[in-house]
């Protein structure tokens, strides 16, 4: 083993591998299907327009990323590097892609959609809070019953654990057992830290999901409600499923896809 392997950190789906290699063959959508819901993807629309806009929005080249962005923008920003539209090496300016989107051939818009997911999917919804706390969690004695847990590092793989559930239920499943996989990844003691502070930390994982076109949260009756109700259901959408399946092979990892 050379350095290089011994510093390279795990895959985000690296945990789950002998998981994924015991799941049924996944049956993904055609590239025509993929691609027409990759260019009705409102948040690839926002990020070429944002990207086009670059150079008239005043940054400093070496601002990467521009300080003193909104929480939205910062999101956009990334979003446009992470599918090609916005160049933030030497510093940033609009690629061709952004220009030519939506006009980009079906498996690029595909590719593009799936590349943009990576934001979601290494979000941790306690960022935030472990910054708001980040005195107390310095001068807390850890040996203290009442102390915090590490939830940081606890939630931390917590979407990617999401998504290999719902990639074994590709029908979905219900909100309460979605909750429990993600309880049983984080651990009790991390989870409830964490709701007593700010909230269910499902559901901005799930909004961030949904808002991407990753998913859907439906009713009884197979309605979207936008909602995270214990008896809604969660499934992966077709580009969901496709943008699941491209980051675990992006890890080396193996899912059986039907011919």
């Amino acid at each position: 083993m050379n350095s290089d392997d011994m510093d390279q950190a795990p895959g985000l789906f690296d945990w789950h591998a002998d998981e994924l290699a015991a799941l049924p063959p996944v049956r993904l959508p055609g590239v025509r299907e993929l691609a027409a819901d990759a260019r009705r993807s409102r948040a690839l629309t926002s990020a070429a327009e944002y990207a086009r806009g670059a150079e008239h929005l005043g940054y400093e080249p070496d601002d990467l990323p521009p300080s003193g962005l909104a929480t939205e923008e910062y999101s956009v920003f990334w979003l446009a590097a992470n599918v090609g539209f916005l160049e933030v090496v030497d510093g940033f300016f609009a690629l061709e892609p952004a220009f030519a989107w939506p006009g980009v051939p079906d498996a690029r818009a595909v590719e593009m959609w799936a590349e943009g997911m990576y934001g979601v999917i290494v979000e941790n919804v306690t960022d935030q809070l472990q910054i708001d706390l980040l005195d107390e969690l310095l001068d807390q004695d850890d040996d203290d019953e009442h102390a915090l847990p590490n939830f940081n590092d606890a939630f931390h793989g917590l979407v990617p654990t999401l998504l290999v559930a719902l990639l074994r239920e590709p029908d979905g499943m219900p909100v309460s057992e979605l909750r429990w996989a993600a309880v049983e990844k984080t651990g009790q003691p991390s989870w409830n830290a964490v709701v007593a502070r700010q909230g269910d930390p499902l559901a901005p994982i799930l909004r961030l999901l949904v808002d991407y076109g990753a998913a859907v949260v439906e009713n009884s009756t197979g309605h979207g409600t936008g909602n995270s109700g214990e008896n809604s259901m969660v499934r992966l959408t077709p580009l969901g499923l496709y943008g699941t399946v491209f980051h675990i092979r992006q890890d080396g990892l193996t899912v059986r896809v039907a011919d």
